[in-house]
């Protein structure tokens, strides 16, 4: 959170009165319209008139909320700079609770931790270059990199640390596959971090979180945090905590809230509230989804040493070219068929393997997305939502269209030219074990 001396001193720069301070120090900290005007015990009209004439000392064009969006990108990247400069004059400051000590700027510190070898790395060219330019270019402080599980969001986030490590003076790669609580994850890399035992770990997660973003301003950091899905609950819409792992929500929002000049890159099969919330075009918070690898697919059914090249394709549409479910079937292929994709095909286009894969992606849904699936995995043609409205005339719409957007999220189901269908092995899969044996 921007500090109230630097608006003051922006404000004295600006030449804004005091009631346009408040108005601006409010809107900063995230309040609409309606609650800047209970708090200051004003009109709404009279909030708007005074964002007016910030904006007009700012000289900032525009409309409504994004006339706000580029006030705060404006202050947020001001604020960044008096901090650099109040890090240069300061003096080394003794540990506490509640700051990391103030230290001699690190030198490429890296840890990898679980984080698998991607020397044999196929494509994503493009996905890298974007990315790149969010955490690098454009100082983005959080990024999700999603996608359905295998598709390869794990190695592209390992691939793209390498690839900017000597921007950064720290990188930390760890796996929350344990599911470990924020105030765990934050008392192990609290020490980790400052790399001094006599750092002294704050007692509240609050505390820990503040400590972090500290040290983030004074260091420029990259960490990632892997496999966020494990901290979400099975059984619900995506996107919703774990019972007691609800502090994850502060710590991500204040990640994104809050200046700093690190990065945090999450993965996860799942979007969270925050980052729905946060994230924009010109937001320092952004979300990527992870499609299929494409025609770069194809290294990995050449590396696996396959034939029927003719086929190849059907292959690798029939799985969207995710690149795990393409390493499970190709090695079936190669031991069942010798390696002949023809053959392979003419018999099935699905493995056990690969049922048993899906399974346990259907096994996060809530009940209302499972009652969706079955019903669009009987429907051979792509069908509206007015069709799926009128099926499921007993719920209400916005419940259909929350586990739309669900089963979206999770990559299970596709939208073409407004109308939703299953991608093939989620269809077969689906079939095969949630449709109801008939009597």
């Amino acid at each position: 959170m921007i500090s109230q001396d630097f608006l003051k001193t922006i404000a004295t720069e600006r030449n804004l009165s005091k009631s346009e301070l408040e108005v601006l120090s409010l809107a900063m900290e995230g309040h609409g319209t309606a609650a800047i005007a209970s708090h200051l015990q004003i009109s709404g009209d009279a909030v708007r008139k005074r964002l007016s004439e910030v904006y007009q000392k700012f000289k900032i064009p525009g409309r409504g909320p994004v006339k706000l969006t580029k006030l705060q990108q404006i202050l947020v990247n001001r604020y960044q700079e008096y901090l650099q400069q109040q890090q240069d004059t300061q003096n080394r400051l003794p540990v506490s609770p509640s700051s990391p000590p103030t230290s001699p700027q690190p030198q490429n510190r890296q840890d990898w931790g679980e984080a698998p070898d991607v020397s044999v790395f196929y494509g994503r060219g493009d996905e890298l270059k974007t990315l790149e330019r969010w955490i690098i270019q454009e100082r983005c402080r959080l990024v999700a990199l999603l996608g359905m599980s295998g598709i390869g969001k794990t190695a592209l986030s390992v691939k793209l640390a390498k690839q900017v490590q000597d921007k950064f003076q720290v990188i930390r790669w760890r796996s929350l596959r344990q599911a470990p609580s924020v105030s765990d994850l934050l008392a192990a890399l609290i020490p980790d971090l400052s790399q001094q035992p006599e750092t002294v770990i704050p007692k509240t997660p609050d505390q820990r979180i503040s400590w972090l973003i500290d040290y983030f301003r004074q260091h420029r950091c990259l960490v990632i945090l892997d496999g966020v899905e494990s901290i979400l609950q099975s059984g619900k819409l995506a996107g919703i905590y774990r019972e007691g792992y609800e502090g994850y929500g502060d710590f991500f929002r204040r990640l994104g809230e809050e200046p700093h000049q690190s990065c945090v890159l999450i993965t996860s099969q799942e979007k969270l509230n925050e980052i729905s919330l946060l994230e924009g075009e010109t937001s320092p918070i952004r979300s990527f989804k992870l499609e299929g690898l494409g025609d770069a697919a194809r290294l990995i059914l050449k590396e696996k040493g396959l034939s029927g090249e003719k086929k190849w394709q059907p292959l690798i549409q029939g799985y969207r070219g995710n690149p795990f479910m393409l390493k499970l079937v190709a090695t079936t292929i190669k031991e069942v068929f010798d390696g002949d994709v023809t053959d392979f095909l003419s018999t099935t286009l699905f493995t056990h393997d690969i049922s048993d894969f899906i399974e346990e992606v259907l096994d996060r849904l809530s009940e209302l997305e499972e009652t969706l699936l079955v019903y669009l995995a009987h429907q051979k043609e792509p069908i509206s939502f007015k069709v799926l409205q009128q099926h499921f005339s007993d719920t209400s719409p916005q419940e259909v269209i929350r586990a739309l957007g669900s089963l979206s999220q999770r990559s299970l189901v596709e939208k073409s030219e407004g109308r939703f269908i299953l991608p093939p092995a989620v269809r077969e899969v689906t079939l095969q074990l949630m449709t109801p044996l008939e009597d």
